[in-house]
Order: structure tokens, then sequence, then C-alpha cells
């Protein structure tokens, strides 16, 4: 009976961690509604990967995807996984999050797109 009941709580163990995983801060969530707004970058800042110089960008998100485009050239400069936790109601306006970085550097941490319920991480 002992044995049973730890392969119970094993069992259950397992499940909470599995369920856990699946409630990452990946959503790919078919009723988040697609955005398209134009953000300034004030200076140069780093996002994910990619350094984002000062400039007006149009901001786009496909419910996969967001992405960033330069818009005196119309050049994509970052094409970014969107990721993030759902939010209980829509953004009300555009605002992006800095932070500075020990070494110098400017990152952006979160986006909010108006009328998007996603907070964007990077």
């Amino acid at each position: 009976m002992r044995r049973l009941w730890l392969v119970v709580v094993w069992l259950l163990t397992a499940l909470a961690v599995a369920l856990a995983a699946g409630q990452n801060i990946s959503h790919k969530n078919a009723l988040e509604p697609v955005a398209k707004v134009e953000l300034i970058v004030p200076t140069d800042v780093v996002v994910g990967v990619c350094v984002l110089k000062a400039g007006t960008y149009i901001v786009m998100c496909d419910r996969e995807v967001v992405s960033f485009t330069l818009k005196s050239t119309g050049e994509k400069m970052l094409t970014a996984s969107c990721d993030g936790p759902v939010m209980n109601d829509r953004a009300k306006e555009t605002k992006a999050v800095y932070a500075t970085q020990p070494s110098g550097y400017i990152v952006m941490e979160k986006l909010y797109l108006k009328g998007n319920n996603v907070e964007h991480i990077f």
C-alpha cells in the first residue's frame, strides 16, 4: 500500500511539473489581437540579440512574431518570437520598458502594444 501511495504522489508531482512547463511565457494565442503600432526608440537599445538604432519603428505583432521595421527606410530590423504572459486587458497605449545594464547598454525588457493583450518580453 505504501508503494502504491509513493507511485501516486510521484505521478501527481510529474503531472504538476508538466502543467507548469506548459504554462510558460510563450503563448501562441489565437485570441491575441494583431497589433501594428508606431514606436519611437529614443536611443540605441538592445532588444533580444539585436541592437536597434534610435529612430521611429513600425512594430507589428501577428500573434507569432514581433517585427520592428525602420519607418524611414522600410527595412525590417528585427523579428523576434512573440513571448510573454497574456494580460487581462488590452494595453491602452504603446509603451516600452527599458533598463540600463551594469555594462552601460540600454535593454528593452518589455513592450506593450496599444490594443494588444500580451506583455512582450525580450
